[in-house]
């Protein structure tokens, strides 16, 4: 049976916290899941990605669920009397993030050296689009744009027209990148007794997240191979689809067992360019997964070690098995009901890192987080 820890790795540690979208949020969303105390500065209209995509009760699910747990207090940084508030709250602040555009901060007398003045133990972290300067660092950046200039948009086209996921990915990679970020700006500080800047993009995270394996025929540089890549495609059965992961010679081997095709073994061995043996081995396995169901199949290639996996809507996902075992999602009351929430994806001494509160109604930590 699991359990939920009580103690946390971050308690004690004090997270201001001035974002929008998705990438800061998120990142003080997992740093206050670990234990921290996030306070959360949004200016008098909110958080603008409160009112942004499907909404319940007038409040935007996406920022939902990258804003649990925090506290809320609403500043108009337009103000001398509220920068002076902001400040206040970064006096015994740990750590700051800040994703505004590079100007924005010193306009505001929000600068690191200026905070490193007010609080000499502060680490601030200042997550852009591109970089804190160059010709793109004023410039607006949003999920499709990065995946774009990344290349991630061209390489996941495989032949066909570039098209950008369905998920906000370069904001989510930067979110997990900026909280391992932070750690290592805590550490960094603890270390040597000094405030410290961290400065990243998501146009650095994203590229760093992308290169080991998008960049395989660019890694060295006399290197112009085309790319070649293997494909995974998404196999139909009689009531579904199901993906198929063979990635060794057994593997293969045992796929052509479990589906009654041992004899095609020797003829796919005759492709020697390995792409084209990949290819024409999910071009002759499709046809005999039609026959049965997903469920059949799956229990079929399991028996064999076979890497096989549904395709699961969301809906399906939360109703899985094995994520119903590992205690993923939980209940938290919330000003508009009952919401689901993601627990922290680890586990400490056995124990699991069980949401403390739901995302806060606007300004609601004003009267106990505001001292003047």
């Amino acid at each position: 049976m699991n359990s939920f820890v009580k103690g946390r790795p971050l308690e004690g540690c004090k997270i201001v916290e001035a974002c929008s979208y998705i990438s800061g949020p998120f990142c003080a969303q997992m740093l206050g899941d670990l234990g921290a105390e996030v306070i959360k500065v949004e200016p008098p209209a909110g958080d603008p990605y409160r009112n942004f995509g499907h909404a319940w009760e007038g409040v935007g699910t996406v920022w939902t669920n990258s804003n649990r747990g925090k506290r809320s207090v609403v500043l108009d940084l337009k103000l001398a009397q509220d920068i002076e508030r902001l400040k206040t709250l970064l006096k015994d602040a740990d750590l700051y993030i800040e994703n505004w555009r590079p100007h924005v901060s010193a306009s505001l007398g929000l600068c690191f050296a200026q905070l490193s003045e007010l609080n000499p133990r502060l680490v601030q972290m200042s997550i852009t689009g591109y970089g804190p300067d160059g010709e793109l660092a004023k410039e607006p950046a949003f999920d499709a744009l990065i995946q774009g200039r990344t290349g991630l948009l061209s390489y996941e086209a495989a032949g066909g027209a570039p098209r950008a996921t369905n998920t906000f990915l370069a904001d989510k990679v930067a979110a997990i990148f900026a909280a391992q970020m932070a750690l290592a700006g805590l550490r960094e500080r603890d270390r040597t007794s000094k405030p410290v800047h961290l400065e990243t993009s998501m146009l650095d995270m994203l590229s760093y997240f992308n290169f080991p394996d998008m960049f395989h025929n660019r890694t060295y540089l006399d290197d112009d191979a085309p790319c070649t890549y293997a494909p995974q495609p998404v196999l139909a059965t009689k009531d579904g689809y199901m993906v198929l992961s063979p990635v060794s010679g057994k593997q293969l081997s045992r796929t052509l067992e479990a589906i009654g095709k041992p004899e095609w073994k020797e003829e796919l061995k005759r492709i020697t360019d390995k792409k084209a043996m990949t290819h024409a081995f999910f071009e002759r396995v499709a046809g005999p997964l039609r026959e049965r169901t997903t469920a059949e199949w799956l229990a079929r290639f399991r028996e064999l070690d076979v890497p096989a996996g549904p395709v699961n809507a969301p809906s399906d996902h939360l109703s899985d098995p094995q994520v119903q075992h590992n205690a993923l999602y939980v209940e938290l009351e919330s000003a508009a009901g009952a919401v689901r929430a993601i627990r922290y994806p680890a586990r400490i001494n056995g124990e699991l890192l069980r949401p403390t509160r739901a995302a806060p109604a606007l300004g609601e930590g004003n009267a106990d987080v505001l001292t003047n």
